[in-house]
C-alpha cells in the first residue's frame, strides 16, 4: 500500500511540473516549396497536345505499318494522359502517356486480329521554357501484362463491337433506302 501511495504521488508531482512549464506558442514556418497544381491549365494542356501529337505521329505511323505487315502491333489511341509535375528550379514537366492494347492481326478474332494481353504505353517526357514544351527524354516504352485470359476478353470485347458496328450499318442503310424510296415516292 505505501509503494502505491508513493507512485501516486510522484505521478502528481510530475503532472504538476508539467502544469507549470511556460507554454511556448507553435511557430508557422513557410516550407521551401509550393504545392504542385494537379492539372494543366486549359492553354497549357492544348498546346502540350499539339506538341505531343506532332512527335506521336512517326509512332503511330509505325505501329499501322506493322498491322499492315502482318506483325503484332499496338493499337495506339489518340487520347494523351497527363501527368504533370515541378522539376528542379521549379520546372513545370509533365510526362505525357499514350497507351493501347496490342493485337496480333495474324490470328482470328475481331477485325483488329487477336489480342495478346499486353498494353503497351508510349510516354514522352516534356518541361515547359519560355512559352513552348520542350521534349526533355526520348518517348520510352512501358508494357503491363495481363495474361492470356485478358486477351481472350479483349479480343471478345473488340468482335462484339465489331458485329454492333454491322448491325448499326445495316440499320442505317435500311433507313437511307427507306427515306430515299419516301422521297421518290413523294416526287411522283
Amino acid at each position: 500500500m505505501k509503494n502505491r501511495q508513493i507512485t501516486s504521488a510522484a505521478a502528481l508531482i510530475a503532472a504538476a511540473l508539467l502544469f507549470l512549464l511556460p507554454v511556448v506558442p507553435a511557430r508557422a514556418t513557410t516550407l521551401p516549396y509550393h504545392r504542385v497544381q494537379k492539372d494543366l491549365s486549359p492553354a497549357l494542356q492544348r498546346s502540350l497536345t499539339d506538341k505531343v501529337s506532332q512527335d506521336a505521329g512517326p509512332y503511330l505511323d509505325k505501329q499501322d505499318e506493322r498491322k499492315s505487315a502482318k506483325k503484332t502491333y499496338v493499337d495506339l489511341q489518340e487520347k494523351f494522359e497527363y501527368l504533370p509535375s515541378w522539376g528542379p528550379h521549379n520546372q513545370l514537366t509533365c510526362s505525357v502517356k499514350l497507351g493501347g492494347a496490342e493485337y496480333d492481326p495474324t490470328k482470328p478474332g475481331s477485325s483488329k486480329g487477336a489480342a495478346t494481353g499486353t498494353l503497351k504505353y508510349l510516354v514522352f517526357s516534356y518541361a515547359y521554357f519560355d512559352g513552348h514544351w520542350v521534349q526533355i527524354a526520348k518517348p520510352k516504352w512501358e508494357e503491363q501484362r495481363l495474361g492470356a485470359a485478358a486477351g481472350r476478353q479483349m479480343t471478345g470485347n473488340i468482335a462484339r463491337g465489331d458485329k454492333r458496328q454491322q448491325q448499326s450499318a445495316r440499320v442505317h442503310a435500311a433507313a437511307a433506302a427507306a427515306a430515299a424510296a419516301a422521297q421518290g415516292a413523294a416526287n411522283h
